[in-house]
């Protein structure tokens, strides 16, 4: 391939991106803000209405059994109905939730509104994860995907500067505290976002208005020549994709890292008990923190797809991330060591997560991708359903929260390991360039 038509590739998809990842990336932003600002509303109405640490844990964790139950049939329906009709249900019935949590009054309405939060929010990352691979071939994915993702880390540098400043000057404005202003701030920009989506986005290439008949062909030819360039069969059904070991293999592999959702509600609660009593102050540190793993991700996925390598990412960023959680238990009287040791295990283990989520397209097509990549995402809830109350549970047993995340870091580093050594693996392949430097 010419030297212009490979230019004419890279335009072709930085135009898609501009008109899409925009969007999607501040949807992704409001998706995990309210993971994020759990975490600070905790420490206002855990006192409030009288909530121990093991109760938040199930609180925390009620959201993924929702989210467990349906994400595979969301994304199905994405199939049939398309992602823009999907996205617009999916965020106003999120919002909605999250705005309901601000009239709370005991547990047993977080455990309610936790578990409509998961199940109306199920299918919108795996949804669109599969709308992005509509657009996108292997060897542009894993910069579209972390452009996508990186919204996770974004979402705690604002919800940590949001969740401080909403809950510490608005406290006590209209008689209401600071943490039930903090979930009308969350939600209502859910329901704003989810009504523009029909007007934003297109169903996939072929009926987007935006690309000329020549760019909706290039596009096409990409993602065939990958269909093509595939040396193995993958699963095309989806009873094929619930037989495939590969499937169930990444589901366990994600399950270790979803576990790592103790970030977003337990990180506030290690800053207060090593001395860092304002919330503002908490909400700023985990700002910055989430700061540098923004630049970390986007550079650790540029890089990936840049030398067309994933299995040595997934390691290295697997191992750096494990050895800051595990090192977090030496600097508990330390405020510096402990934000910086936070900072370099969110930057590491979510930069792992979105190397990761390159993967299962690579593997997946035709109905199996709607289903597998929901089914991964789903099924590995299970980490998200557990790890919450699990380090809740020893926390309140042994008031020592550091042995929780112990567990969790040893999880996600079993992950690591199993989708470096075990997940098979090919370098990406751009269509085209080895003709063009022929």
């Amino acid at each position: 391939m010419p030297a212009v038509a490979v230019a004419e590739h890279d335009a072709v998809y930085r135009k898609i991106g501009w008109r899409l990842l925009p969007f999607l990336l501040a949807c992704y932003i409001i998706n995990y803000l309210d993971r994020v600002s759990i975490g600070y509303a905790k420490l206002q109405f855990q006192t409030d209405l009288h909530i121990n640490e093991a109760v938040f844990g199930l609180i925390a964790s009620a959201f993924a059994v929702g989210y467990m139950l349906f994400e595979v049939p969301s994304n199905l329906l994405l199939l049939r109905i398309g992602a823009p009709a999907t996205l617009t249900r999916i965020m106003t019935l999120w919002g909605a939730s999250i705005v309901a949590m601000m009239f709370a009054q005991n547990e047993y309405w977080f455990y309610v509104l936790r578990f409509l939060l998961g199940v109306f929010e199920a299918g919108f990352f795996p949804g669109v994860l599969l709308y992005l691979s509509f657009w996108y071939p292997n060897h542009q994915r894993g910069r579209a995907t972390s452009l996508f993702l990186v919204g996770l880390p974004m979402s705690g540098i604002l919800g940590g500067a949001i969740s401080g400043g909403v809950m510490s000057l608005l406290d006590g404005v209209l008689g209401l505290r600071g943490w039930r202003w903090l979930f009308l701030v969350d939600g209502v920009p859910a329901i704003l976002l989810g009504l523009s989506a029909m007007f934003v986005l297109s169903k996939g290439p072929e009926s987007a208005s935006f690309l000329t008949d020549r760019e909706k062909k290039l596009v096409a030819d990409d993602l065939e020549a990958d269909r093509q360039a595939r040396t193995t069969a993958v699963p095309v059904t989806v009873w094929d994709c619930l037989r495939n070991p590969l499937v169930w293999l990444m589901v366990v592999i994600y399950c270790g890292n979803v576990l790592l959702n103790v970030n977003n509600i337990w990180f506030p609660t290690i800053l207060k008990s090593v001395g860092m009593s304002s919330v503002a102050n908490v909400g700023y540190v985990l700002s910055a923190a989430w700061a540098f793993g923004s630049v970390v991700v986007l550079l650790v996925c540029r890089n990936s797809d840049r030398v067309g390598e994933r299995k040595w990412h997934l390691l290295v960023t697997g191992l750096i991330a494990g050895a800051a959680y595990y090192a977090l238990p030496l600097a508990h009287d330390s405020v510096v060591a402990t934000a910086c040791l936070i900072a370099i295990g969110l930057a590491f283990s979510y930069s792992n997560f979105m190397v990761f989520w390159t993967l299962p397209p690579v593997f997946l097509e035709a109905r199996a991708a709607a289903a597998g990549i929901a089914m991964i995402s789903s099924l590995g809830q299970v980490g998200g359903l557990t790890g919450p109350a699990l380090v809740g549970w020893l926390y309140q047993t042994t008031g020592n929260i550091y042995i929780g995340y112990d567990v969790v870091a040893t999880a996600m580093l079993i992950g690591a390991l199993l989708a470096t050594f075990v997940l098979p693996h090919a370098r990406t392949r751009k269509p085209g360039l080895a003709e063009a430097t022929a």
